[in-house]
């Protein structure tokens, strides 16, 4: 199956020019070339109303590489469990 098979197949727009759209702002947002909120605006939609679309797509977005979020989580924790 083919690039283009696959985005007349996708589901979530009815025409191809917004399914097409769709997915080159996907891949946009998780090479790092543009925030969520420009994907979000490339799209025509709230930011938030694009977030909710990746997690419905169960689709992770994160600008932290995994070793930050880890970290990031670690002093979360160590704050929420001094502040008890």
């Amino acid at each position: 199956m083919n690039i283009n098979t696959t985005i007349a197949r996708f589901p979530l727009f009815k025409d191809y020019e917004s399914k097409e759209r769709f997915f080159l702002a996907l891949g946009m947002l998780y090479s790092r070339q543009i925030t969520l909120s420009k994907a979000a605006e490339l799209l025509n939609m709230d930011r938030d109303e694009f977030s909710v679309i990746l997690k419905k797509m169960n689709l992770e977005y994160s600008y932290l590489t995994e070793d930050e979020a880890a970290k990031e989580s670690k002093t979360a924790k160590a704050l929420v469990k001094k502040l008890k």
